[in-house]
């Protein structure tokens, strides 16, 4: 039987060798070039890493919220579906002989708008239309709940990072201090305080005026200005924690005025009518303050509203 014998290595052509027999150098290996991608996310990658290595708090934990995008998207979503829901109405309206009466029409069927032309119910409710249907019913309640959690979150102006502020250069000053970003870090607001917000506001004023140098006024004398501050100076604000202290300070002081005030009054008062009539004023102005000023629960309102008659008719009854 004949035989063929096969060349030796040497005698290969590079064609005919295989690259698994002969290694390539690593530092003669060709690489892909990098995509665009990469190299956008190379090229933001020294800012972020600054971020999420940073020793303030609202560098570290602050977050935009793209408030603007959430609310289109949800509306897309709130048009698709009222697209369905339309379309089961009519579907649901084609089946009515006439036979709702007033009693029984709870959602108003018999005055509502019947289309034209209504297609067949078997072209209508489909397999694939109900799937879509809970599909996107699916989505936007989630979404709906996703953003309901994120506006509850704490936030600061983007005006109280001057660092971050800086770094936003497609922004103008007063967009700067109009952004919001939400912190990470802190729990929701569970409870609406005036008091607080009312502060937070003030201080991101200030901040806006410290660091832009001018606060628009929006009346006849235009805006009042300061000298600009050193570039290489960086301002950094806790608005949120600086009103917080604040506004405890300040419902505390209220609070003792409350409290002090009336017994002042009563003291020097001889008549038990005069009595009567100082603390009854005083209540009725601590209930009508409470309710304007703090949004908390009936139940709430009403027992701090008792408390503090009570300490008040136990002075005037030992006096």
């Amino acid at each position: 039987m004949a035989t063929t014998a096969s060349a030796p290595a040497s005698d290969l052509t590079p064609q005919e060798t295989s690259s698994s027999e002969i290694p390539v150098p690593a530092d003669q290996q060709v690489l892909d070039p990098p995509s665009p991608l990469d190299l956008s996310r190379s090229g933001i990658f020294p800012k972020i890493w600054g971020h999420s290595t940073e020793d303030r708090n609202l560098t570290l934990y602050g977050f935009r919220r793209f408030k603007t995008s959430h609310l289109v998207s949800l509306r897309f979503l709130e048009e698709e579906i009222a697209e369905l829901d339309h379309r089961i109405y009519q579907d649901g309206l084609s089946l009515d002989n006439g036979t709702l009466d007033r009693k029984s029409d709870r959602l108003g069927l018999r005055c509502s708008h019947r289309d034209a032309s209504v297609p067949a119910l078997q072209d209508s409710i489909t397999d694939s239309v109900v799937l879509r249907l809970r599909s996107l019913l699916k989505e936007y309640d989630d979404a709906l709940a996703s953003f309901n959690k994120l506006m509850a979150m704490e936030t600061f102006s983007l005006i109280d990072d001057e660092g971050q502020s800086r770094e936003r250069n497609d922004l103008h000053p007063y967009e700067k201090y109009k952004t919001r970003l939400v912190r990470a870090d802190l729990g929701t607001r569970t409870a609406h305080d005036p008091f607080h917000r009312g502060i937070q506001k003030a201080l991101r004023r200030f901040q806006y005026w410290r660091t832009c140098g001018e606060v628009e006024t929006g009346g006849e004398q235009g805006t009042i200005t300061r000298p600009p501050r050193d570039a290489k100076s960086v301002s950094y604000q806790n608005s949120a924690f600086l009103a917080g202290i604040l506004s405890r300070i300040l419902a505390s002081l209220m609070a003792g005025a409350f409290m002090v005030l009336p017994l002042i009054m009563v003291s020097y008062q001889t008549r038990q009518r005069d009595r009567l009539i100082t603390i009854s004023i005083w209540i009725v102005g601590f209930s009508l303050s409470l309710a304007a000023t703090l949004r908390a629960s009936n139940l709430t309102t009403t027992g701090v509203v008792a408390a503090y008659a009570a300490v008040l008719s136990v002075f005037v009854s030992k006096n």
